[in-house]
């Protein structure tokens, strides 16, 4: 399904933090809706920051009518062209509109 005004965009530095806390809320509230309550934090900041400092990193934001609703994290090799997906994510409450569909095509 084609969601009408998409948009992948690279994520500036001032949505950087809400971009890290909409990733984490995202990756607790599908473990928990799979496992039950969890304790701990699935998805560290760490963990985000680790793969943000990668090399050739590059964060995404999906937006839907000027609205954040999801993004990635990927890893792009411009000279062997293998790429790597650091993380995918849609923000809770947007979930089965088609946004992670959309998502993984346009930053394949």
């Amino acid at each position: 399904m084609e969601i009408e005004n998409f948009k992948l965009i690279p994520l500036c530095e001032e949505d950087m933090k809400q971009f890290k806390h909409d990733i984490q809320e995202a990756f607790q509230y599908g473990a928990e809706d799979v496992m039950g309550k969890v304790d701990g934090e699935i998805l560290p900041e760490k963990d985000i920051n680790m793969c943000l400092a990668m090399k050739d990193a590059a964060a995404y934001e999906a937006i839907v009518n000027g609205t954040m609703v999801g993004g990635a994290i990927v890893v792009i090799d411009k000279n062997s062209q293998h790429n790597e997906l650091g993380f995918l994510f849609v923000k809770r409450g947007v979930q089965s509109r088609g946004v992670l569909q959309q998502t993984s095509s346009k930053s394949a």
